[in-house]
């Protein structure tokens, strides 16, 4: 009876970790390597913005991103010669928000190259606003001014 309890605890503990079927077509779309092609602003004007606290979203135009979905880690590599360049790693999930929406939360946080978390209290969440085979837009809403300021970070896929 005892080794019953267990096993039904240990499924009922599986399943509710479990992704969705959803969640697992999203992640896997996600998956590969990815070309941030351009950042854009829902509001009209022209801004100076620091992205993920690292530089200016200028520098990341051009930047190279790997996510690979079977255990939610990747990269990005920032090419600019005129900016601070080099890999930073990270740890990803797109989850979706309530059950069978498409709608995902994106969240990223800095690892080092062991995957050891190096912000221990430090994250970042965007919406996933659009994914399909070859394009995919992030979407980072901020306060400035006191309203709610949207970052769009416009994707295109390089290999799968």
């Amino acid at each position: 009876m005892k080794r019953l309890a267990t096993l039904v605890t240990i499924t009922l503990l599986l399943t509710s970790c479990s992704l969705s079927k959803q969640e697992k077509t999203a992640r896997k779309t996600v998956d590969g390597t990815w070309t941030l092609t351009k950042v854009t602003y829902d509001s009209p004007g022209t801004f100076n913005t620091t992205l993920f606290d690292d530089t200016t979203a200028s520098c990341f135009e051009g930047s190279q991103w790997f996510f690979r979905s079977n255990n939610s880690t990747g990269s990005y590599n920032i090419i600019n010669a005129n900016c601070p360049t080099g890999e930073r790693y990270i740890r990803w999930s797109a989850n979706e928000i309530g059950k069978d929406t498409g709608n995902y939360d994106f969240t990223m946080k800095f690892t080092d190259e062991k995957k050891n978390d190096i912000q221990k209290n430090t994250g970042y969440r965007m919406t996933l606003n659009y994914l399909d085979d070859n394009s995919m837009q992030l979407v980072q809403t901020v306060n400035f001014e006191g309203k709610p300021f949207k970052i769009n970070l416009n994707f295109t896929r390089i290999t799968q």
